[in-house]
């Protein structure tokens, strides 16, 4: 065999061996680099509009967001103006502290906080106590107290401790709801009840913005009987023709009644209104009745002078938002 000479063989050695390390050293690099961010700028890109996207980055979520804030102006009722006021989504909005949500906020949040959700119900006994059982589910925006010793809650509810009831209950003495009170689902009024007052009889004057009382085609101004029935025959085509915030009973036995209306049956009364004590119309309170705007309070003075509240002004008079009258 030939031998190769040693200074031959050691400088092949030299050149040779420092070539593997740094090709190794550079496959590694690239495999690192394959691994943290894919192997070529193609797949990159890509990996950074997903990024983008997830983080809400990208167009397709600010066009989700715009509907997101079209969702939450058709659930606050912004879009339905022909619901009254009172009762709008947007108000019960207001009423629970809701601002606009951010993208992160889900419909379902939303609804939790609200109390929109639907929940069951845990059927309380009409013998427990209003006040330590389930109470009523929903707003109270009117009592009066009853000769009895009971009381009258009225507002937008459809249950009181887990009883039906239609807006209108009555709470007795002891606590205790009555169970023969408007009991059944359609013994009250089909919206809300704002205003309570009973008369020298002891029946019921329930004012509100709904369009049946009873089963009866009865719009916003009604009378219960002191057995819990309606009179059908009281102030009988007379019906206001907008929401009744407040009710007042004179000594004579008339009785008058506030809100947010234009009309009487067909007869012109802006806001507020007189009935007689046979429940048939009167003549307007003041000359210039009250205005525009709305009355919201009502009450008579000792002297049998009528005071009213509200947001409103009077032609001819400089004071605003309230008003005397003999």
């Amino acid at each position: 065999m030939k031998r190769i000479p040693a200074g031959i063989l050691l400088a092949t050695l030299f050149f040779t061996v420092p070539l593997v390390p740094r090709t190794l050293a550079e496959e590694s690099a690239s495999q690192l680099a394959d691994q943290d961010l894919g192997p070529d700028s193609g797949n990159q890109d890509q990996s950074a509009e997903a990024l983008a996207q997830e983080n809400g980055v990208a167009d397709g979520a600010s066009q989700d967001t715009d509907q997101s804030a079209q969702s939450l102006a058709n659930q606050n009722g912004l879009a339905d103006p022909s619901q009254d006021p009172e009762e709008s989504a947007s108000s019960l909005a207001k009423q629970q502290g809701l601002n606009a949500a951010s993208p992160d906020e889900s419909a379902s949040k939303l609804a939790e906080q609200a109390g929109l959700e639907k929940k069951s119900k845990k059927v309380g006994s009409p013998a427990q106590s209003v006040f330590s059982g389930e109470g009523i589910d929903g707003s109270v925006y009117a009592i009066v107290a009853m000769a009895d010793g009971s009381a009258i809650v009225g507002g937008r509810f459809t249950t009181v401790n887990g009883q039906p009831r239609a807006n209108l209950a009555r709470i007795k003495a002891d606590g205790t709801l009555d169970p023969s009170f408007l009991a059944a689902s359609t013994d009250g009024v089909n919206g809300a009840v704002y205003a309570l007052a009973v008369d020298g009889s002891g029946n019921l004057l329930v004012g509100g913005y709904f369009t049946s009382a009873q089963g009866l085609p009865l719009q916003n101004f009604v009378r219960y009987l002191a057995n819990g029935t309606i009179d059908p025959k009281f102030a009988e085509g007379q019906s206001p023709n907008g929401s009744v915030y407040a009710i007042a009973v004179q000594p004579d036995g008339k009785i008058l009644i506030g809100g947010k209306f234009s009309q009487v049956g067909s007869t012109p009364r802006q806001n507020l209104a007189r009935f007689n004590a046979d429940s048939t119309l009167d003549a307007p309170v003041t000359a210039a009745n009250s205005g525009a705007g709305t009355i919201r309070s009502l009450a008579v003075l000792a002297n049998g002078a009528i005071l009213a509240g509200g947001t409103f002004e009077i032609p001819g008079q400089p004071a605003r938002n309230i008003l005397t009258a003999p």
